[in-house]
């Protein structure tokens, strides 16, 4: 074969760099829990994900966890109830005193998905309620359910949520992140692309190398949430991610890649992935004063763009091609279990939930009808969230891929939610048959201890 004929194909992926504490902070971006990423002191992102092939290591973590537990925190739940009314009062007495928030509270009694809130006028509370279990922190330093494995719920991340609809206010339009070449780096990409003729398939990681280089660092965006929080991290950390497997850097059974499925491209087509939740509704009881998330999921979408010679983009009316298709239809259909090996997918679905409930609560008032006012949840000057390093770009990954005589041009994406388009119109439905009423009912809040802020 005359490879001098052939021109050569690469799939890129252009990945990203990260580069006041009030009176007190949830996390600082040194701490452990800072989930599979690093942050080094000149901002760039370093993946930091640790082998544990047998899963000893977090079994034993787990174990070790669960033996120094409170038995009541460590039993499993299907509906865990926390009281934002009682736990802020017990967070707000622990600052004024000067003790630290202790992990039941930093992770909100277990919860590992919050699926309803409930809101009480003649008590003054709102109650969030979901499954929960016993808690420990994995080798890559994610919190984890010690049966389930789902992430579990932080109470740094309630509260970025709550902070974008906050009451009195107007809420953000759109939570998420981008992750996108530069133009002048897609201009030189072409440039570059265009005078390199192959010889031999032993060229290609020096190719692979000098389309890296020509591409430079990538621009990474945050919309909706402060990026130096936690839950911004998460947004772009997930993003990162679900790349490397779409160029099959990362592989897990059953999960189809995009490099896969590739056998053609195009010069000027920049393909897109982003994230987007899906619900089969948001139920609402008759009354307002109770709501849940039903079949929420959350969806790998694609579409292509096309890019000039200057590296300026714009939206490409074409399908996108069939193999990226087929990458976000099988992250989508795999997507449980992607983010039982991969915990950060499950951390981004919790925050994507986190968002759309605390729409609802700003869009239904909430506040106003319970006469609660979050006076230190949602005060940055007395709980900082703000703590991590502020995303800015990343470097380029560039995996070389021979598939006809195109070249694969770089891959981007990101995350999108509009949580309060999720709880408008015919995206909520009432629930006729009272049992999200009735949910709301069985909680007897006379019950519950002084000093007492979450219950089974």
């Amino acid at each position: 074969m005359k490879w001098s004929l052939v021109k050569f194909a690469l799939v890129c992926f252009l990945g990203l760099a990260i580069t006041g504490v009030a009176s007190s902070a949830l996390a600082q971006d040194d701490a452990p829990n800072n989930g599979g990423i690093k942050v080094d002191a000149e901002g760039i992102l370093r993946n930091r994900t640790l082998v544990d092939p047998t899963g000893q290591l977090n079994r034993q973590r787990a174990s070790q966890a669960v033996a120094s537990m409170n038995r009541e925190l460590a039993a499993s739940s299907s509906l865990r109830k926390v009281s934002l009314k009682r736990l802020q009062a017990e967070i707000s007495q622990r600052l004024q005193s000067g003790q630290d928030i202790p992990s039941d509270m930093l992770y909100l009694a277990g919860l590992t998905q919050v699926t309803h809130v409930f809101c009480y006028p003649e008590s003054g509370d709102i109650v969030l309620a979901g499954p929960a279990e016993g808690f420990f922190q994995d080798a890559d330093g994610h919190i984890r359910g010690v049966h389930t494995g789902r992430p579990t719920v932080q109470l740094q991340d309630l509260l970025t949520a709550l902070r974008a609809y906050p009451q009195n206010a107007v809420g953000v339009h759109e939570i998420g992140c981008t992750i996108d070449p530069t133009a002048e780096g897609l201009a030189r990409m072409q440039q570059y692309s265009d005078s390199v003729n192959m010889t031999s398939p032993a060229q290609a990681p020096a190719i692979a190398e000098g389309v890296r280089q020509a591409l430079g660092m990538q621009t990474v965006k945050v919309m909706g949430v402060p990026a130096n929080t936690h839950f911004g991290h998460v947004l772009v950390e997930a993003d990162y991610r679900m790349k490397l497997y779409g160029l099959g850097l990362n592989r897990l059974p059953g999960l189809v890649s995009y490099v896969d499925k590739i056998r053609t491209g195009s010069n000027n087509a920049l393909v897109r992935w982003f994230f987007a939740p899906s619900y089969e509704s948001v139920t609402v009881s008759e009354n307002d004063l109770a709501v849940s998330l039903v079949g929420g999921t959350v969806e790998l979408m694609t579409e292509e763009e096309s890019v000039d010679p200057f590296g300026n983009r714009e939206a490409n009316r074409k399908k996108a091609n069939s193999a990226s298709v087929a990458f976000c239809n099988s992250f989508t259909k795999n997507y449980d279990s992607i983010a039982a090996a991969d915990p950060v997918f499950g951390e981004l679905k919790n925050c994507m939930d986190l968002a759309v409930l605390a729409a609802f609560m700003q869009s239904k008032d909430y506040y106003g009808i319970s006469g609660l006012a979050l006076d230190v949840l949602a005060n940055e000057d007395k709980l900082s969230v703000r703590t991590r390093n502020t995303v800015k770009h990343v470097e380029s990954v560039v995996t070389a891929v021979f598939r006809g005589n195109r070249l694969i041009t770089p891959v981007s994406g990101g995350v999108v939610v509009y949580p309060l388009e999720q709880v408008q119109g015919d995206k909520v439905s009432v629930d006729t048959t009272g049992k999200n009423e009735q949910l709301r009912d069985e909680v007897k809040l006379s019950n519950v201890q002084d000093g007492q802020w979450w219950w089974d």
